[in-house]
């Protein structure tokens, strides 16, 4: 029985046209870092112009309406810009790809009115505009309804006042188009139903950037301060006080709502790969059956994630954004799976591992990445937190009438 998928000779057009794309705007070198942190001005700028080319052709947000300014294309054709994309990155010679102002879009998609749509969409699913998603505030992490950042009315603008932290992913001497900032702009209503969301111009008097320099971060982290900062009214997205829906809707798309089309983990089959090929005491270092159970097992788990991503893009078309608990399974899984990874390389590769020097260093400095990030389970929500999330979502753990009023 013949399992192997076949594209049509139009789909096969389709990915020579991509390839030559890429061919004449990427990079001729690997020169491309796999830490973001390391990522220079120039090369995070280059980046951001081959993002709007992208948009131009409607490849930046490939599965979003064309009125919006998406692609508009189908599956089979997004697969196709993910597995021609998934190989230049491959090969560090790509230094766009900020789809972050994309996973924004979903509070506007799910909450937004049709001039809002109208209005922001196209600057962000054109890779125009970049911005800082401004959730997590120093008394406010996983629990985003504690945030203490305010929003007051005052005549044709809201006047902005709070502190949000580990933001960001430019280079310092860069700054975003727009904060995605929510607020509490009622102080008397009940948690999740006095909270705004807002795009705030990211260059308004009154904003401060202080660079946060961690031990690990996917690129560099900002401290932002607004003292007073006057916004548009405008810049409202969807109605006052039903902010905690729009992020919601965002945060869906963040946890794996939207699912995701990328091929085969490459850093697992990178690893596999230099095991094979690489000796120790004269042995291929897969020789050994205890590397090969560990390899074999992070085929496995990596695998699994990567299905799961494909299942929930399937299942996300045509949908409103939403936390559900399909998304939040490839969050779970994903804070798990990182930890587990990174050990395996200390164990497979011992010291080396950590070593990010061009001679002695691994796969180009992949391998100190992945072990140095294999702690970072924060982001987005520490791996208890998810497994709340599930559980809310699946109705388990709280009333359905509460549940109702925040997710809903």
């Amino acid at each position: 029985m013949d399992f192997e998928f076949y594209y049509t000779k139009e789909q096969e057009e389709f990915r020579k046209e991509v390839s030559a794309f890429i061919e004449e705007n990427a990079y001729k070198e690997p020169i491309v870092p796999p830490d973001p942190v390391q990522m220079s001005k120039e090369m995070f700028i280059y980046g951001r112009e081959l993002d709007r080319k992208m948009g131009k052709k409607g490849w930046f947000a490939p599965a979003y309406p064309k009125q919006y300014g998406g692609g508009g294309l189908d599956l089979d054709h997004c697969i196709i810009l993910a597995e021609e994309f998934a190989k230049v990155s491959e090969q560090h010679r790509w230094p766009g790809g900020h789809e972050v102002s994309s996973i924004h879009t979903g509070g506007i998609m799910s909450q937004g009115t049709e001039e809002q749509k109208r209005k922001f969409l196209p600057k962000l699913l054109s890779g125009e505009w970049f911005g800082f998603q401004c959730f997590t505030e120093p008394d406010a992490g996983s629990d985003e309804a504690s945030m203490k950042s305010t929003a007051v009315r005052d005549g044709d603008v809201y006047v902005i006042n709070g502190d949000k932290v580990f933001v960001g992913q430019q280079p310092e001497g860069l700054r975003p188009d727009y904060l995605y900032w929510p607020a509490v702009t009622d102080p008397k209503a009940p948690r999740h139903q006095n909270i705004s969301a807002f795009f705030i111009p990211a260059d308004l008097p009154g904003i401060t950037y202080i660079p946060l320099n961690l031990i690990a971060a996917e690129g560099q982290k900002w401290e932002v301060l607004c003292e007073d900062v006057r916004c548009p009214a405008d810049r409202l997205i969807g109605e006052e006080n039903k902010g905690w829906l729009v992020t919601q809707a965002t945060l869906a798309l963040e946890h794996g709502g939207g699912g995701s089309l990328t091929p085969r983990n490459k850093r697992v089959l990178h690893v596999i790969d230099y095991c094979k090929k690489t000796l120790r005491n004269g042995k291929p270092i897969s020789s050994n059956p205890m590397v090969r159970d560990l390899l074999v097992q992070l085929y496995i788990e990596a695998e699994v994630g990567r299905l799961w991503g494909v299942r929930n893009f399937a299942m996300s078309q045509g949908q409103i954004p939403r936390i559900r608990y399909t998304g939040t399974q490839i969050s779970l899984h994903r804070k798990r799976f990182s930890p587990v990874f990174g050990k395996a390389l200390m164990d497979i590769l011992g010291p080396a591992c950590l070593i990010d020097d061009p001679e002695l260093g691994i796969l180009l400095g992949e391998v100190v990445n992945e072990v140095r990030m294999a702690d970072v389970t924060h982001i987005g929500g520490t791996p208890e937190v998810q497994q709340i999330m599930m559980s809310r979502a699946m109705g388990l753990g709280r009333s359905a009438t509460r549940a109702e009023a925040v997710h809903k």
